[in-house]
């Protein structure tokens, strides 16, 4: 784990930052997105290490496919892998970003046809089927209610469709794979909406609810929070009830860090959550310039000819 987490540091450090005329601001807190939008021509990348252990078997035989015949088998998974989600957001207008990216995995995925020549010995005789596990992401933000200064919260709206191969479809209630040597593909979508107030200069609040729609329809929120440190440097907090990383559920991840301003046109943000172990989320871009509404002008802002 700590190779890999130090391999994910140099290769994101290594990622040239933009600069443009900007005040960096978050749009992602941890596992979180928040109702900013980057602004037309602004980046941002997101890496991320999860460390994911599973082990399942099927309580009874069920049918396995073998060759081009169905049996009754016994079936095993094993999993100890590191999820590393990659983002990276872009932004195509004004108030809308695109997000595209993926999940990587490393380590050993397995699933174990128990007693598969049928000949009583469960320990033994045994066929191993090494599994894909991988995921593509295509995802909108658009923001309908901008930061207008009028003390009312930043509103935005957005959509995340998966697609990949999974370790085991843990919506499922049942633990249960007709064809292992197939591996076991999966298709999502999670809508959401995500709200921010500026609560005061230094401290902001960010909320978000949606559903995850993969094998059923879940309901999940988030809610965060971030508060200046000093000039430079401001400390990060949000939890989940649940999110989705690969297909895979994980309930109830925490997360911390701190988000350091480089400069005016860039910030480097890094996050740790609690579940299901330690996650690295390391978040590095250039951002473009902020768009706000401003303010109406009160009879008191006109110079009035008497």
């Amino acid at each position: 784990m700590k190779k890999s987490l130090f391999t994910t540091i140099l290769i994101s450090i290594a990622i040239v930052i933009q600069a443009v005329d900007a005040q960096p601001f978050p749009t992602k807190l941890g596992a979180m997105q928040t109702a900013n939008t980057l602004g037309k021509g602004g980046y941002i990348t997101s890496i991320e290490v999860t460390q994911y252990k599973k082990e399942n078997i099927s309580e009874t035989k069920q049918d396995v496919i073998i060759g081009n015949f169905e049996e009754l088998r016994i079936l095993e998974l094993m999993a100890n892998v590191k999820l590393v989600p990659i983002r990276l957001t872009y932004g195509i207008g004004d108030h809308l970003d695109l997000i595209l990216g993926g999940t990587l995995a490393s380590g050993e995925t397995k699933k174990i046809v128990k007693d598969f020549y049928n000949t009583g010995d469960m320990h033994r005789d045994r066929r191993v089927y090494n599994q894909p596990v991988f995921e593509t992401v295509i995802g909108l933000k658009y923001n309908i209610k901008p930061d207008a200064g009028d003390g009312l919260p930043t509103v935005s709206v957005g959509a995340e469709f998966q697609a990949g191969y999974t370790i085991d479809h843990t919506i499922d209630k049942k633990f249960s794979d007709t064809s292992p040597a197939d591996g076991t593909p999966f298709l999502g979508v999670i809508p959401y909406m995500a709200i921010t107030q500026q609560v005061m200069s230094d401290f902001h609040m960010h909320a978000v609810i949606g559903s995850h729609f993969f094998s059923d329809l879940n309901s999940f929120w988030q809610i965060g929070g971030e508060f200046q440190l000093n000039e430079k440097i401001w400390a990060l907090g949000n939890y989940s009830n649940r999110i989705i990383t690969n297909g895979i559920e994980i309930k109830r991840p925490t997360g911390f860090g701190l988000r350091y301003n480089l400069s005016g046109q860039a910030s480097l943000s890094v996050n740790f959550t609690t579940a299901p172990g330690i996650q690295f989320n390391l978040m590095l871009g250039g951002l473009s310039k902020r768009i706000t509404i401003p303010k109406a002008p009160t009879e008191d802002d006109f110079d009035l000819p008497f």
